[in-house]
């Protein structure tokens, strides 16, 4: 079931969408993950890049290579700002666990299996589908999933990240004492 994209969540940028639209295009079976999927979550959007954990079968990853091709997909080195060709087949893909692109359509984090989890199937579980634009509907990991993945990166931005999920999940816990209080008054 997909589910709307919660009032308290920002509008996502018009690149990311165009960006999860092209992924979503080819089939590409993945989860969301990021300062993106936390603001669906209600925290304050820090970052327009994507971050994807595609799952690991060979017909997802064909799809990936795919769909990273047809967005001219470049390994981006941060650190020195340099984009780099790279070959973007379904074997390649699989011999690295993270890969930071940079696309015609913004930057894309694929990573097989972010710190503290699985990879793909992990998040999966947890994970809700929203539509986060007319015709996109995409699994977003859970709060608490990326909570866990924030605090094993412990990059700055993911500290910011971090904060603003602990104080989401605080204020669910509220609401869920709240309405039991509630109930057992009645």
């Amino acid at each position: 079931m997909t589910e709307s994209l919660p009032s308290h969540a920002p509008s996502m940028p018009p690149a990311a969408v165009s960006l999860l639209r092209k992924l979503s295009e080819q089939r590409v079976e993945f989860v969301l993950v990021g300062p993106l999927a936390a603001a669906v979550h209600g925290c304050p959007p820090t970052a327009e890049g994507v971050e994807v954990v595609p799952a690991r079968f060979s017909r997802n990853i064909d799809r990936l290579a795919k769909a990273l091709r047809g967005v001219d997909a470049k390994w981006y080195d941060g650190a020195d700002a340099v984009e780099q060709p790279v070959d973007l087949t379904a074997e390649r893909l699989g011999t690295l666990g993270h890969w930071p692109l940079s696309t015609k359509l913004g930057d894309l984090d694929v990573d097989f299996e972010p710190p503290a989890t699985a990879g793909h199937l992990d998040l999966f579980e947890g994970a809700r589908r929203f539509a986060l634009a007319p015709g996109l509907g995409v699994d977003v990991a859970a709060a608490a999933d990326l909570l866990r993945i924030a605090e094993m990166r412990g990059a700055p931005s993911d500290d910011t990240v971090a904060v603003a999920l602990r104080e989401v999940l605080a204020q669910r816990a509220d609401r869920i004492r709240v309405t039991a209080t509630e109930s057992s008054t009645i």
